[in-house]
């Protein structure tokens, strides 16, 4: 078996977590599992729970548990997550918590108020001065001075990135913006929330979807002889493998190429804005790319970016 992030070979008896998603059950290795802990520690509200990197779908807490037990981290994971749950009911909406990176101390900020960027742990045991970006201590004031220039520039470009891996493995209806899921089906979508019908492949409103000024708009129109019209769809995601062999065979596998299609476009964008060298600056300090399950050559390959090859049409 492989890790579903990096590939990694994984051993009988090694470390492991199994994602519980019944249409996924891929498995993330000891080593991405070590990297997941020290984003959630660093970061928890935006780190947890941890995710399966293929699906998305949340890991069994127990399994975490047990590794974190294993591993004599359970403390440290109690400390880390507890004020989560204790903030859901105790904050404001106009407040968030201020986690020092090196011990449980925790300050209560408000959000309207000029963000918050550094930390000084009011613990007896700890008094560290701390960046909240990129979490490591302040050690004088020009130190901090760095830490301002950099890292507040760093701060919204990891905001980027976070934002394209998170819209990357999601479709969201076009009209109310709801995001939605795809089943075992066709591609073809009718949001919950407003009764939009849509394309889950393409995005396109079944009331966009006009191929001939002589028939009304339809899915069925959209559908049809999609292999020899780049600007229509399949109705299955499982036959585009018929055209374009990258494609897989299995329907969840087909969601899972989809999302990763879509993830590396959207970080791609990413790159084309900040640049190669700020894009490498920053997976070094914040280990976000990394985590993500991609690397900064699967976002510059132009072929991933390519949703279907229609070279080989002719032959179908």
């Amino acid at each position: 078996m492989t890790c579903s992030t990096c590939e990694a070979i994984i051993n009988d008896g090694d470390t492991k977590l199994t994602c519980t998603n019944k249409k996924c059950s891929k498995f993330t290795c000891n080593a991405c599992i070590n990297l997941m802990f020290e984003i959630m520690f660093g970061q928890p509200a935006l780190n947890y729970p941890l995710l399966c990197g293929a699906c998305q779908n949340s890991f069994d807490i127990i399994q975490v548990d047990q590794i974190l037990v294993k591993q004599e981290r359970y403390e440290q994971f109690i400390a880390c997550v507890l004020p989560l749950f204790w903030s859901k009911d105790c904050l404001e909406e106009n407040e968030k918590l201020a986690q020092c990176p090196f011990c449980p101390y925790i300050e209560i900020h408000t959000t309207d108020a000029c963000p918050l960027y550094f930390l000084t742990c009011q613990h007896p045991s700890c008094g560290k001065r701390s960046c909240l970006i990129c979490l490591h201590a302040i050690q004088d004031d020009n130190d901090e001075s760095k830490h301002r220039s950099q890292c507040i520039e760093f701060h919204s470009y990891k905001e980027m990135i976070e934002k394209a891996i998170e819209s990357g493995s999601q479709q969201h209806c076009p009209h109310c913006q709801l995001t939605g899921i795809k089943d075992d089906g066709c591609t073809h979508m009718i949001c919950e929330r407003c009764g939009l019908s849509w394309c889950y492949l393409c995005g396109m409103k079944e009331e966009d979807c006009l191929v001939d000024d002589d028939a009304e708009p339809s899915f069925s129109a959209h559908n049809q002889d999609w292999k020899q019209h780049e600007g229509r769809c399949p109705m299955s995601l499982i036959s585009i493998h018929e055209l374009d062999q990258r494609w897989p065979q299995d329907d969840q596998d087909c969601l899972e190429y989809f999302h990763r299609y879509r993830t590396l476009c959207q970080l791609y964008d990413v790159l084309k804005i900040i640049g190669e060298d700020k894009l490498d600056e920053l997976n070094y300090t914040f280990g976000t790319i990394d985590a993500s399950g991609y690397t900064i050559e699967d976002i510059k390959d132009y072929e991933s970016r390519i949703l279907i090859d229609y070279s080989h049409k002719d032959d179908n």
